[in-house]
């Protein structure tokens, strides 16, 4: 009977040591580099439901939306090595618009509350700048998300799309 369990024992252990490269091969799909598709979607998604948000809110306010909701893909991505550069492309867009967001912020707005989000206003003499400097931002981290490897690019690009897609987002 306990000869019976230590094999048992035994056997179980050596089919689970067995299992481990394969499960670490299905949780780093491209090239062992840490990148994968349910990354890439969880950073989608995150971009994507900002990204509504940030349409729904006054426009002298979605500066600030765009900023945070920028600045949360990039600490999204982080702690994954394989997505530096798509990080470095989401933090330079929001680092930025924050650095805008300090020098214009409209002292008088209020204060508005949006889905966990406390958003600041700008003065309504520096939309145009913020338009520009969204736009530029934006489009130098589409750039930057198409201009990895082809193994990046396969995970990089839906995320590219949808930061293509919410160029215009903040109107003139």
């Amino acid at each position: 009977m306990i000869v019976s369990r230590f094999r048992t024992t035994i056997f179980a252990v050596a089919l689970a040591a067995t299992a481990i490269p394969f499960g670490a091969l299905n949780a780093q799909e491209g090239d062992g580099m840490g990148l994968s598709e349910a990354q890439t979607h969880r950073v989608v998604e995150m971009l994507r439901t900002g990204f509504d948000i940030c349409a729904t809110v006054e426009v002298l306010y979605r500066a600030d939306c765009f900023q945070q909701v920028y600045a949360g893909g990039a600490k999204l991505l982080s702690n994954n090595a394989g997505y530096w550069e798509a990080e470095v492309a989401l933090a330079r867009v929001g680092r930025n618009l924050y650095n805008f967001m300090r020098a214009n912020t409209d002292k008088n707005a209020k204060k508005l509350r949006q889905d966990g989000m406390r958003l600041k206003a700008i003065t309504p003499e520096a939309l145009p700048a913020a338009v520009d400097i969204y736009r530029t931002n934006v489009e130098r981290a589409e750039q930057l998300l198409r201009a990895g490897s082809t193994v990046e690019l396969k995970y990089f690009e839906p995320i590219a799309e949808l930061v293509e897609k919410h160029l215009g987002d903040i109107p003139k």
